[in-house]
């Protein structure tokens, strides 16, 4: 499946906490003790990897790695002192990183390590929200070094201490892994089935139990 494609897709958007209530089905049912139960039933799509190999899964766990990587460098770059720290136009892209980054975490912590498949709400909490946090991140991370430079270049102050090294290589350093992460996981095959296809619920059975995957466009 496409990964950005689902994510420039036209539809409602990916905020909307009504969008999903279509992939359920109310069911009642009655007990063992005679009292109606009323359960909720996924009728939507699933979301499956065509390939469940180790080389997906090194992926996934890589991206997951990855994410660690940047919150503690991210984490770094806040506590140890540089020249811009008072700079509100470089300190804000890198404060303003942290809400995206710890959606970056979330979704690489969702992705399906056991190779099941995932509903719709859960794919886009997992594959898209990680991919979009990565962008995100990144593009902040290149604002905050950006800033910088111009900072200095506006005060012809061209004296670098350690510190200073430091937040320049760590804003390029997370740029890089969130473009690592995206590359990994826009690299992952993924394809759609029908409801029907998982009789037996969300199992890593009713994977190994369905037919031949139909490729999404």
């Amino acid at each position: 499946m496409g990964l950005f494609d689902s994510m420039l897709s036209k539809g409602r958007r990916f905020s909307d906490p009504g969008k999903y209530v279509d992939d359920f089905r109310i069911e009642e049912h009655t007990d063992e003790k005679g009292r109606i139960r009323r359960e909720a039933v996924y009728t939507g799509l699933w979301t499956v990897l065509r390939d469940r190999g180790t080389a997906v899964r090194a992926r996934l766990w890589i991206s997951l790695a990855g994410a660690v990587l940047i919150a503690a460098l991210h984490v770094l770059m806040l506590l140890i002192p540089h020249g811009a720290a008072g700079d509100y136009l470089v300190m804000i892209p890198v404060l303003a990183a942290l809400f995206p980054e710890l959606h970056l975490q979330m979704g690489c912590l969702s992705l399906p390590f056991r190779g099941r498949p995932m509903r719709r709400d859960q794919y886009m909490h997992s594959f898209i929200r990680a991919s979009r946090s990565a962008v995100a991140v990144g593009i902040l991370m290149l604002s905050a070094a950006a800033a910088s430079l111009i900072r200095r270049a506006v005060q012809a102050d061209w004296l670098f201490f350690p510190g200073d090294r430091f937040f320049l290589s760590g804003c390029a350093a997370v740029t890089a892994l969130c473009a690592a992460v995206l590359i990994l996981l826009r690299g992952i095959d993924l394809t759609e089935r029908e409801n029907a296809a998982f009789p037996a619920g969300s199992g890593k059975k009713a994977v190994q139990k369905t037919g031949e995957n139909k490729k999404c466009k």
